[in-house]
């Protein structure tokens, strides 16, 4: 598997009908590749810890 594109061959494969990719607001690194490879959906994640 290479990369981030192994991954989508890996998850049709196993008959995954999509991938998430999720990593923190901070890592722009990450943001950077995965905007290159895949469209933000728009959406944000809301978590409290009890």
């Amino acid at each position: 598997m290479e990369g981030p594109t192994g991954v989508y061959e890996y998850a049709r494969q196993a008959g995954s009908p999509r991938v998430y990719w999720q990593t923190h607001e901070t890592n722009a690194v990450a943001m950077q590749l995965y905007d290159k490879v895949v469209e933000r959906s728009g959406f944000f994640v809301y978590r409290k810890t009890t």
